[in-house]
């Protein structure tokens, strides 16, 4: 399970997604929010609670790009944001997700910081799981137009390079992409896709949400076609592939 905010607020703030992850700890056996930059301390928290993940994207690694985009609020410090996966593995969390909005920058050189990221943490943190994504900006709320178009043979080379550079790290191909492509890059090199995603605010509970989505889902085929379509190729859809309880095997065999 997934859970998403927007920037810390006084309504949405540490206390609230922690108590949020409390409550889906209790019915899910891995919880991830993708959420506003937190300290340490505060990511301590959240993995004390069940959090096992994060997800957050830099956005551009070009900082002067970077403040460009960001004039105002509390996403303006480039290093601050550059340094959460960090912080959140230093608290506890066993995953982290990156990536860059391919389009915001010049694309060669965003998949080179990318790449030098994602090894850094790797390195660094070699106890833990990283995973990137390769999200293109598609048509959003505000209609902004991205400065650099990023092509599907661009992006299936980047994601060819990622493979061989870090065999080991999961990437992750999102709804974003069209069902060709998709389809298309099943088996070569990306290990996991979403499937049946909405990004409107209460778009799981209410099937006719009227709120502005995030961005808009290229993808919408449903679970069952999808998995369909991972058969034809010969790939089996694997919705689970470990259990929580290996993470403390003395505590496993203390129950048992």
């Amino acid at each position: 399970m997934l859970l998403l905010t927007g920037e810390r607020t006084a309504a949405v703030g540490f206390d609230y997604l922690r108590r949020a992850v409390e409550v889906a700890a209790r019915h899910m056996p891995r919880v991830a929010v993708e959420a506003f930059p937190m300290s340490v301390a505060e990511y301590r928290g959240l993995a004390e609670c069940g959090c096992t993940g994060i997800t957050i994207y830099q956005e551009t690694y070009d900082p002067a790009n970077y403040r460009e985009l960001h004039r105002w609020g509390p996403k303006q410090d480039f290093l601050e944001r550059l340094e959460t996966p960090e912080r959140a593995l230093t608290g506890g969390i066993r995953s982290v997700g990156i990536g860059a909005l391919l389009g915001l920058s010049e694309p060669v050189g965003e998949a080179l910081a990318l790449l030098r990221h994602a090894r850094h943490l790797c390195r660094t943190y070699w106890k833990a799981g990283v995973s990137v994504s390769f999200p293109r900006i598609r048509p959003q709320e505000g209609g902004f137009q991205p400065n650099f178009t990023v092509s599907d043979r661009f992006l299936a080379r980047m994601i060819f390079a990622f493979r061989i550079g870090l065999p080991d790290i999961d990437l992750v191909l999102s709804t974003r992409e069209s069902p060709a492509f998709r389809d298309g890059m099943a088996g070569l090199g990306i290990t996991r896709m979403s499937i049946a995603s909405r990004t409107t605010v209460g778009g799981y509970v209410e099937s006719d949400a009227t709120s502005a989505s995030q961005f808009e889902v290229c993808d919408d085929r449903s679970a069952e076609a999808f998995c369909a379509a991972l058969r034809a190729k010969n790939l089996d859809p694997v919705f689970k592939n470990w259990d929580a309880a290996y993470n403390n095997p003395l505590a496993s065999e203390a129950s048992a």
